[in-house]
């Protein structure tokens, strides 16, 4: 979860709040008092958590914790609008039933906060590997509309990797994404509405993907320098391109 965020809404957020972070296991919201995640409490990421406790007390104990498969279309085990708040913060765009997840959010928080990768990531070459697009592991390609409360989904194709059109720009050892366009997060309150956009015909779905990357691609600040020591950035580079060879 971006650190700003996270500071900023921990601090809108009354003592008494019952505050829900979904999936939080890798990186738990330190204010959530209870979480939700596929992960036991004693394999949570406690490294993650003291970047924030600095600031930001933790709430939530291992009795508050909730290990279960999130998609596991059984209702979570909360009453309706029990909390406060809910965070989801890195965990739509892996799950098999994104819209699962959004609607017991919806049924179970008054209102929340989202964060994922944007699309932009997920159409540059080079995040993890050059010759792949964004995440590997990642299932779909989400487009917030905070304005109206909506997320909306779109299957991740393969085609995506191997259609130059789609790519919005390539990053490497000496460049990246200007962390600026790097995720995406919107906050709701009432309702969340999420759906799935689907594109049976494929040569719809890539024109759909060259369009968005043609838009993205007129944005002046796409990359930044990487930082770092030069001998860090050496290796990157003769390891890129041992994975552009198709080595490990």
């Amino acid at each position: 979860m971006n650190r700003e965020n996270a500071i900023r809404i921990a601090a809108t957020l009354p003592p008494e709040a019952k505050v829900l972070d979904v999936g939080g296991s890798n990186a738990p919201f330190p204010p959530a008092t209870h979480i939700l995640d596929f992960l036991p409490y004693e394999e949570r990421n406690r490294e993650q958590v003291k970047l924030l406790d600095d600031v930001l007390p933790v709430k939530f104990t291992k009795e508050t914790w909730c290990q279960r498969d999130v998609c596991d279309k059984e209702p979570w085990p909360y009453p309706d609008k029990f909390f406060d708040y809910c965070v989801c913060s890195h965990l739509l765009e892996d799950v098999r039933d994104p819209i699962w997840v959004c609607q017991e959010i919806n049924r179970v928080a008054r209102a929340g906060y989202l964060e994922t990768p944007s699309r932009i990531l997920e159409q540059t070459l080079g995040i993890e590997n050059p010759r792949h697009a964004g995440f590997y592991h990642h299932r779909w390609l989400v487009t917030m509309r905070p304005e109206r409360g909506a997320i909306e989904f779109r299957h991740k194709p393969h085609t995506l990797h191997g259609l130059n059109a789609a790519i919005v720009t390539r990053v490497g050892a000496f460049s990246r994404l200007n962390p600026a366009h790097e995720i995406q997060w919107m906050e709701w309150s009432g309702s969340l509405h999420a759906s799935e956009e689907v594109i049976l015909d494929e040569a719809e779905s890539d024109r759909e993907l060259c369009r968005f990357a043609a838009k993205a691609r007129s944005l002046s600040d796409l990359k930044v320098p990487t930082g770092g020591p030069l001998i860090d950035r050496l290796k990157r580079a003769w390891y890129y391109r041992r994975l552009a060879r198709g080595e490990r």
